[in-house]
């Protein structure tokens, strides 16, 4: 039996996701490999992979154009990463992207002819089978949302401290958080209860109860020294993932609550990537419900409010 030798060319960005994925299948690194190597390695003596982090606004097809200049090779990107559903993946989601050959690197000599062996009838070919279908069109997630008009309110007693930005109750980036284990879904828990408290099916626009995709405890903040502390224990779970579909509209969440003219929550910090609504009106999350929306993409219109009011002093706030 005749054996051919590959070279794979990659970093260790692309070492490591091979990994994850060996792991995350049941299979060793080699197997992993070797499989990319009869994908695409045909006609080659070597292949690269290289590795791209999703960012807003990606979708298989157009990280293909990127790649390849095609927007309809992405089952090569779908395949290398063992993706079921090539319309789900993640802002932050690190893809293993199979390359092709350097540019000059012949092609792997082929294999001397054999004797044609003398042709036999053949019978009538079946019909093609019909195209794969396209990829579904790109749906963007930061598109203005039709018929949205977003007002403010004045805020009750003074402004936050500090810049917004730098607030490590109002931007959670500042915090992070880290994964947890526990149970993926709502749970029961004793003592008093608020009838009018904000839930969490109100997020979608079907009220549906959400399919969990990450739990986490987001870390303490050292006001003394201005920094990140250690993940919260007080709870087993401080934040959840919850799954969407992309470009899917999120709502806030209904309250029986109204802290003036109608309106139900202050936005108390928003930037391109997360939200944090407060169910009163004070520029503060000391007292009543704070919610914290991370990896969505904030309304331009409701953007740019926030963003005016904020540099004007914060004395009134997106409402």
């Amino acid at each position: 039996m005749a054996k051919r030798i590959f070279n794979i060319n990659l970093d260790e960005a692309s070492l490591e996701a091979a990994r994850r994925r060996a792991e995350s299948e049941g299979k060793t690194l080699g197997q992993v490999l070797a499989g990319m190597v009869e994908s695409y390695a045909k006609g080659y003596s070597s292949i690269r992979l290289t590795t791209y982090t999703v960012q807003r606004g990606d979708s298989l097809s157009r990280i293909a154009r990127k790649f390849y200049g095609d927007p309809h090779k992405y089952p090569l990107i779908q395949g290398a990463n063992n993706l079921s559903d090539p319309g789900r993946i993640w802002v932050g989601q690190v893809l293993i992207i199979p390359l092709p050959p350097e540019a000059g690197a012949p092609p792997a000599p082929p294999e001397p002819p054999r004797p044609e062996p003398a042709p036999e009838p053949q019978p009538e070919p079946a019909p093609s089978p019909p195209p794969s279908p396209s990829p579904s069109p790109e749906v963007d997630p930061c598109a203005p949302i039709p018929g949205e008009r977003y007002g403010s309110l004045p805020i009750v007693g003074p402004p936050t401290d500090r810049p917004a930005a730098e607030h490590g109750d109002l931007n959670l980036a500042l915090r992070g958080y880290t994964p947890t284990r526990g149970q993926a879904g709502l749970i029961d828990m004793s003592g008093p209860t608020d009838p009018r408290a904000p839930q969490l099916t109100g997020l979608f626009a079907d009220r549906r109860i959400p399919t969990f995709t990450g739990l986490y405890r987001v870390h303490e903040w050292d006001w003394a020294t201005n920094s990140r502390g250690q993940p919260i224990t007080a709870y087993e779970v401080t934040l959840a993932g919850l799954r969407v579909t992309p470009g899917e509209p999120i709502h806030v969440p209904n309250a029986g609550y109204d802290i003036g003219r109608g309106y139900q929550v202050l936005v108390l910090y928003a930037d391109p990537e997360r939200l944090t609504l407060k169910y009163t009106g004070e520029d503060s999350v000391v007292s009543g419900y704070t919610l914290h929306l991370e990896n969505v993409c904030p309304a331009p219109d409701l953007l740019a409010l926030y963003e005016r009011l904020n540099a004007a002093g914060r004395r009134e706030l997106p409402a």
